[in-house]
C-alpha cells in the first residue's frame, strides 16, 4: 500500500521523524538537540533511549541545589579543619581544638543560608556557563570536568565583585581591593566540585535517589574533614610537624634597640634601663623611662618583658624575636609589634 510505504504525514514508514535522515545518523533538531534512534528529542546533543547516554536534565532544579549544597557544606568542613591545623603551627591567639570540633556542626547549620546564596549565584552559573560552552565548542555529549573547572574563573570573578558590592552597600564602607583578588580563586576552587556534583545529581531521577546522593555528598565530606584532622593530630604527635610554640630566649638576647618601623622604639639595656619613645609609650600610659625585667607571664606562660610599666610579650620565633603588647581585646589579636632594629 502506498500509505503503508510512506507512513503517516511528518514520519517515515517506521515512525522517525521525517527530514531524509540516514538510518542512525541523528539528525539536527532545535537549537542544542538532536534526534536519536528512537525519535526522542534530546538537550546538548546527548542521545535518548536509544544512545546509551543519560539526559543531562536541568541545571536549575532542586535536586542540583540540595546536592550543591552538600557539597559546599562539605567543603566547608574541610576548610575549618585544615584551618584548624594550620593554625596550630602559626603565632596567633591560642584556639581550643576540641571545642571547635563540638562548634563545627552548629556552624555548619547556620552556614546552609550562605551554602544556598553561593549554590544559586555561583555553583549553578558556572554549571550553566560550562554547558552553554561546550555547546559552543561543537560538544555533542556530556561536556568533559574540564569546561566546569574553565568556566569557574569566570563565575567567580563576576561572584566576588557582587558579593563586594552587597557588603560595601551593607556596611556602607568599600573593603580593600585585594580581599576580592583573595575572594576570586577561593570562589573557584570552591564551585568545581560543587558545580560537577551538580551536574552528576542533574541527571538523575527520583526524590530517593537525590536524598541518598545528597547524604552521600556530605558524609563524604565530613568523613574526610575527620581524616584530615586525624592526619594532622597524628602528624603533630609524632613530632613530624610542629605545633607553634612561643620562644624563650635569654635575658641578653633582648638587650638592644626595637621598633615597630614608625617612629616608635624600645632600648633595654643590658643594665636593666628602659627608654620608649613615640609609639611604644602609648599602650597602657607607659613611662618613657624606667626599668625592665624578664618574666613569665601568667604564673608560668609566655614570657614577658615589663618596661616602664608596659607589659610585652615575646613572640616571633628563635631566629627572628618579636615584642608585642595587645590594642585592646587580645582575643582580636590587635598587636602592637616592635621587631630587633639594627640588626
Amino acid at each position: 500500500m502506498e500509505m503503508g510505504a510512506k507512513g503517516t504525514a511528518g514520519n517515515t514508514g517506521d515512525g522517525r521523524p521525517h527530514g531524509g535522515a540516514a538510518d542512525g545518523v541523528p539528525k539536527s533538531g532545535a537549537a542544542g538537540g538532536s534526534y536519536g534512534r528512537d525519535g526522542v528529542q534530546v538537550l546538548y546533543g546527548v542521545t535518548g533511549r536509544g544512545g546509551g547516554h543519560r539526559p543531562l536534565g536541568p541545571v536549575w532544579s532542586g535536586r542540583t541545589l540540595l546536592v550543591s549544597m552538600a557539597a559546599l557544606l562539605g567543603e566547608a568542613a574541610l576548610a575549618v579543619v585544615g584551618f584548624v591545623l594550620y593554625a596550630a603551627t602559626q603565632e596567633g591567639p591560642a584556639g581550643n581544638t576540641f571545642l571547635s570540633a563540638f562548634a563545627l556542626p552548629v556552624a555548619l547549620v547556620v552556614g546552609t543560608l550562605p551554602g544556598l546564596v553561593l549554590t544559586v549565584t555561583l555553583v549553578l552559573p558556572t554549571l550553566s556557563l560550562a554547558r552553554w560552552a561546550a555547546r559552543r565548542g561543537g560538544v555533542r555529549g556530556r561536556p568533559k570536568w574540564w569546561w566546569t573547572a574553565a568556566a569557574a574563573p569566570f563565575t567567580a570573578a563576576v561572584a566576588a565583585v557582587a558579593y563586594g558590592v552587597f557588603f560595601a552597600l551593607l556596611t556602607d564602607s568599600a573593603g580593600p581591593p585585594r580581599a576580592s583578588l583573595v575572594c576570586w580563586p577561593v570562589l573557584a576552587v570552591a564551585a568545581v566540585p560543587a558545580a560537577l556534583l551538580a551536574a552528576v545529581a542533574a541527571r538523575g531521577t527520583g526524590a530517593r535517589r537525590t536524598v541518598r546522593l545528597t547524604l552521600t555528598v556530605a558524609g563524604g565530606g565530613f568523613l574526610a574533614a575527620l581524616a584530615l584532622g586525624a592526619l594532622g593530630a597524628g602528624l603533630f604527635a609524632t613530632g613530624l610537624v610542629a605545633e607553634y610554640e612561643p620562644p624563650e630566649p635569654a635575658r641578653a638576647a633582648l638587650v638592644g634597640s626595637w621598633g615597630d618601623g614608625s617612629g616608635g622604639t624600645l632600648e633595654l639595656s643590658a643594665n636593666g634601663a628602659a627608654t620608649a619613645r613615640g609609639r611604644a609609650t602609648s599602650a597602657d600610659d607607659c613611662a618613657a623611662t624606667g626599668s625592665w625585667e624578664l618574666h613569665r607571664a601568667h604564673g608560668g606562660g609566655q614570657l614577658q618583658v615589663e618596661a616602664g610599666g608596659c607589659e610585652w610579650y615575646v613572640g616571633g620565633t628563635e631566629e627572628e624575636l618579636t615584642l608585642y603588647s595587645f590594642v585592646g581585646d587580645p582575643d582580636k589579636w590587635d598587636r602592637h609589634v616592635l621587631t630587633r632594629q639594627g640588626g
